[in-house]
């Protein structure tokens, strides 16, 4: 009788142990298979080829988010996608100078009105509008002459705008 319940039972944990290796190649074959739906693949491959497959396409997506990252960074610490614009326009003795930058550029705006005191102009008024990451700077100002060059109004804004203009340029660019 102890013989019957040996066997019986040698037969029994052989059947649990079949049972757990039938288990456990379904549950392989279904991660092969979930695993062969997400590499880019035009046929039918081995389990082998497979998994070598998986193992190529996971680092070509490395190298490419590294590479991505990389290039993330360069973008954040260049100001090159947010260029600065000027634009200076005279009407008469007002001399009015628009400027939109990143908020990151370093200039101080003391500089800007420095320049254009230098230039016989007299600020009027000064507006300044932050927009997200940009800057908009408007400053308007009245151009000063002295009596002996009244005659040469015309030519002397001219000037005083191509001036202050190249040393904004200086400046600012």
């Amino acid at each position: 009788m102890a013989e019957e319940n040996s066997s019986a039972a040698g037969s029994s944990s052989r059947a649990q142990r079949n049972i757990k290796e039938k288990h456990r190649r379904t549950h392989m074959k279904d991660l092969i298979s979930q695993l062969a739906s997400l590499i880019p693949s035009s046929s039918k491959l081995s389990m082998p080829e497979i998994l070598d497959e998986a193992t190529s396409y996971i680092t070509h997506l490395q190298k490419n988010k590294e590479s991505l990252e990389r290039r993330r960074a360069l973008l954040k610490e260049e100001d090159h996608y947010e260029p600065t614009v000027m634009n200076i326009t005279t009407s008469g003795s007002t001399l009015e100078v628009n400027l939109i930058c990143g908020s990151n550029r370093n200039f101080m705006f003391h500089e800007i009105i420095s320049v254009l005191e230098e230039g016989a102009a007299e600020v009027i008024n000064v507006t300044q509008f932050n927009s997200g990451d940009r800057v908009i700077f408007s400053v308007l100002s009245k151009v000063h002459f002295r009596p002996t060059q009244a005659e040469a109004v015309n030519s002397r804004i001219g000037v005083e705008t191509e001036r202050v203009q190249e040393r904004l340029k200086e400046l600012i660019l």
